[in-house]
Order: C-alpha cells, then sequence, then structure tokens
C-alpha cells in the first residue's frame, strides 16, 4: 500500500468536497435536494481527477485528456438537459465541476497546497455572488476603467521596461521608475476608495485623516472653503486638515521602505511623529468636549487612475533622479537640499522616492533624510498658505500652530537620531 498515493487522492476529493459545500449549501433548498447530490458529485469529481492522472502517469497523459474532454461533454449534455427544464442558464457549477476535476490531477502531481488553496479560492468566489452583483452596481464606469489600468501597469507595461540603469550617472533604471509610478498609483487608487466608502459615514477629523490618502491638497482645498463659509468650528477644521497633512508619513514610509528599508528605520520616528501628533490633538479636542458636526465635506474625488498622471510621474521622478545626482556632483549636499525644497513645493511623493533610489546608488543616509524632511516642510508649507489664501486668517493660524508643531517634534527627532 503506498500511503503517499492514498493521502494524495483523499487530498483530491477533500478540495472537491470543499468547493461541492458551497454548491450545496447554495442549492439546500432546491425541490431536487440538489445540495445533497453537488456535495457528493463534487467530492467524486475531485477524486476522478486524482485517479485519471494517476493512471496518466502508468498509460501515457494522454488519457488525461481524454478523460476531461469525455468529462466536459457529459457536464454539457448534463447542462442542457437540465436548463431545458428549470430555464436557468448558469454556467456557474458546471464551471465549478470542471476546474474541480483538474484541482484532483494536480493534487497527484505534488501540488497539493496549491491545489486546497485554489480550491478554498473558488468557493469564496462562488459564495460572493450576491456581494460581487452589489459591488459592479456601486462600481463606476471611471473606476472600473481606473481598476483596468491598474492591471495594465502592474501586468503589461512594468514587465516590458529594461531593468538596467541608463542616462548620466547612470541615475535612470526605467524598471525601477515604474515600479515606483505603480507604487504611487496604487497608494491613490486605495486612497481614492477608502474615502469614497467612508465620507457620507464620518464626521469632519475622520475625513480629514481618510482623505489624506486619497489626496491631503483637494482634502485641504475642501475643508478650507467649509471654514471660510463658516461650515465648521475652525479649530476642528484646522485639526482636520493637519490629519490630511500627516497621512503623507505613513504613506511616505511605505513608499520609503519599499525601496530602501535602511533609510525607512531612520524615518521611522521622525515620520511616526508627523503622523500621531495632529491624532494626539484631535483626541485633545474630544477629550475637552469639542464637538465637530457630522456632516458631508465636499471633496472632489477625481479619477483615481490617470494614464497621463501616470507618464506625469514617471517624467517627474526621471528629471528628478537627474537633478538630485546632478545637484550632489555640482553642489554636494547644498545642491541635493535646494532640489528637495523645489521639488517639495509641488509634490512631496515623487522626490521623497527619488531620494530613497538615490541612497541605493551610494547618496548618504544623513543627506537623504535631511531633504525627505525638507520637502516635507516645504509642502506642509503650502498646505498652510491654501488655508490663508482659501479659508482666511483664522484657519491658516489654527493649521499653522498645530502643523509647525508637529514639524518641530518631528524634526527635532531627524537632527537627534542623526
Amino acid at each position: 500500500m503506498d500511503l503517499v498515493i492514498i493521502s494524495r487522492l483523499t487530498i483530491a476529493l477533500t478540495l472537491g468536497l470543499i468547493i461541492g459545500i458551497e454548491r450545496g449549501w447554495s442549492n439546500r433548498e432546491s425541490p431536487e435536494e440538489l445540495g445533497s447530490d453537488g456535495l457528493r458529485n463534487f467530492g467524486l469529481v475531485g477524486l476522478l481527477g486524482g485517479i485519471t492522472a494517476l493512471l496518466a502517469e502508468e498509460w501515457g497523459w494522454g488519457i488525461l485528456g481524454v478523460t476531461f474532454l469525455g468529462f466536459a461533454i457529459l457536464v454539457s449534455t448534463s447542462y442542457v438537459l437540465t436548463a431545458q427544464k428549470s430555464q436557468d442558464y448558469g454556467t456557474t457549477t458546471e464551471f465549478a465541476l470542471l476546474i474541480t476535476f483538474l484541482l484532483g490531477a494536480l493534487v497527484v502531481k505534488d501540488l497539493s497546497l496549491e491545489s486546497i488553496a485554489v480550491a478554498v479560492i473558488v468557493s469564496w468566489l462562488l459564495k460572493l455572488k450576491s456581494e460581487i452583483r452589489q459591488m459592479l452596481i456601486w462600481l463606476k464606469q471611471e473606476e472600473l476603467i481606473a481598476t483596468l489600468k491598474v492591471l495594465l501597469l502592474a501586468l503589461v507595461t512594468l514587465p516590458l521596461l529594461p531593468n538596467q540603469d541608463l542616462g548620466p550617472w547612470n541615475a535612470i533604471n526605467p524598471r525601477a521608475i515604474g515600479l515606483l509610478v505603480l507604487l504611487i498609483v496604487s497608494i491613490s487608487y486605495v486612497g481614492y476608495f477608502i474615502i469614497r466608502l467612508w465620507k457620507d459615514k464620518s464626521g469632519v477629523l475622520l475625513i480629514g485623516f481618510l482623505g489624506g490618502f486619497a489626496s491631503s491638497t483637494a482634502t485641504t482645498i475642501a475643508l478650507s472653503r467649509m471654514a471660510k463659509q463658516g461650515q465648521g468650528q475652525t479649530k476642528i477644521l484646522a485639526t482636520a486638515i493637519a490629519l490630511a497633512t500627516g497621512t503623507m508619513a505613513p504613506r511616505l514610509l511605505l513608499q520609503i521602505t519599499v525601496i530602501n528599508s535602511s533609510l525607512a528605520k531612520q524615518l521611522a520616528i521622525p515620520l511616526t511623529i508627523l503622523g500621531l501628533t495632529p491624532i494626539l490633538i484631535a483626541l485633545i479636542f474630544i477629550w475637552r468636549g469639542i464637538k465637530e458636526k457630522n456632516q458631508e465635506v465636499p471633496i472632489t474625488l477625481s479619477n483615481p487612475v490617470e494614464l497621463g498622471l501616470a507618464v506625469q510621474y514617471a517624467l517627474i521622478l526621471i528629471v528628478l533622479s537627474l537633478l538630485i545626482k546632478a545637484g550632489e556632483q555640482w553642489f554636494g549636499e547644498t545642491g541635493v537640499y535646494l532640489v528637495s525644497a523645489l521639488s517639495g513645493l509641488a509634490d512631496v511623493d515623487a522626490v521623497s522616492i527619488s531620494l530613497a533610489r538615490a541612497v541605493n546608488q551610494n547618496m548618504s543616509l544623513s543627506v537623504a533624510k535631511i531633504s525627505i524632511f525638507i520637502a516635507v516642510f516645504m509642502n506642509t508649507l503650502v498646505k498652510v498658505a491654501l488655508t490663508r489664501f482659501i479659508g482666511g486668517k483664522e484657519l491658516a493660524r489654527w493649521c499653522a500652530v498645530i502643523i509647525l508643531l508637529t514639524l518641530t517634534f518631528s524634526g527635532i527627532t531627524i537632527f537627534v537620531i542623526g
């Protein structure tokens, strides 16, 4: 008795039962008692796939193809007869049966763990029928297109980019640039859906925090307009803006960790302070009984993924990579700091990512760390300026106090750890 063969056939039977349980549960109230039949049928189909693959090892793999073809014809015939009787033309169960046969065969090829994982995923997808339908109703056309664009970037464009250093000072790696663009786009994509899910269910403070994941600039503008129109307490709105600004901290830490973990460790405490201080201030306001109005924040969400924006990010990253390298070569640390300050006025993600890459090319950790803080500082000042021009003096004063206090604590740790 070969225990290995017995164990694999048992697994083939088990994964058939895993899928069969879901099908049986879904049909448990069927007048034809298809629930119990579904459970038994799927278990037997998994076992059939395993036995067929076992025979194929002895008699040739042609028998597996012939058996699968015959089984597919049997399933198709059964589908036609059943559909004519029940007027139910869904093919989900039939496809699941064919997959179960193939999974049973894969188990015999010593792919047991992979087959069981696929069986569980198939069962989960089968069970999510109503949820998937609701999601498709909820999803907008531009959001579906955005999802396809992310997949296009990740699965088609990125693998085609050459993975080698090019250009002056070997500062440009197309594959690395593509990966960084995908990272930025993906964070924006996830942030878009976070804010869309929660913006109608949350107060101003939570919207300020969540809005930072989608766009801290858009959130700052929306909250500043509310302050100008007298739609909320200035202290609460200022704290919400600080929360939106502080959200850049976990975002940056994630991006930098992906590129250079050593630099991420150096920035972990400063960025944590940058993110946590506004949260602590918000908690103090709540503790002191300063209540916020639970009202809708009119944040305008743009398309989460624009290919034009992705190309723009790619060009920015290429230019910044060259400028940072040129600044370091021609002017030393001062040149890098100047590039970081100017770049931070427009975007902190791109320059931080470029600096993290430069560390991989022998830039000093200390220089990169200080440069990222300079970019964060300049970008934050832009947010405060927006509150002044859009929301007025009082909002800008409160924002400046909270945000500059946060930056001070964060900056002290930069130099203390240094």
